[in-house]
């Protein structure tokens, strides 16, 4: 099974719209068909996101889908683990490297284009890095 790290992007694009990316990543993970992995710092970061950007019913939808999946949430990752991918991102998002790398899942997704999505941390992390796009064009690659 497919293990994916959500970046708290996903989360807050899946509480925000029911027909996106983000959405039916979490939708084949509440079929059985990938394992999304998270921390709690994520999740947290997430919640804060949706009830800043947000309405009510988006936080709504978010506290339901977290009560409906099956989420494998890793322990916080340390200082000394963030800051080995110091030079690819901004301090701020080094946990969600170092948690990827930590939990060693087969791909990190985010729809952070600017900060995790682009061709520097693409070719410095070793862990596949993709948009929702991309992953589910990988996907299907995949699965011919």
């Amino acid at each position: 099974m497919t293990r994916v790290f959500l970046d708290a992007s996903c989360w807050v694009a899946a509480a925000g719209s029911s027909s996106g990316g983000s959405e039916a990543i979490l939708k084949l993970a509440h079929a059985g068909y990938l394992q999304i992995v998270v921390t709690q710092q994520v999740l947290s970061e997430a919640e804060h996101n949706i009830k800043n950007k947000l309405n009510e019913d988006a936080l709504l939808r978010y506290y339901q889908k977290l009560g409906t999946l099956e989420l494998e949430v890793i322990h916080p990752t340390t200082p000394a683990e963030e800051s080995q991918w110091n030079a690819l991102v901004a301090p701020k998002d080094c946990h969600v490297l170092a948690a990827a790398y930590k939990a060693n899942v087969d791909v990190l997704v985010s729809l952070d284009k600017k900060h995790i999505v682009n061709e520097q941390v693409k070719q410095g992390f070793p862990i596949q890095v993709a948009d929702t796009k991309e992953f589910f064009q990988r996907l299907t690659r995949e699965e011919r």
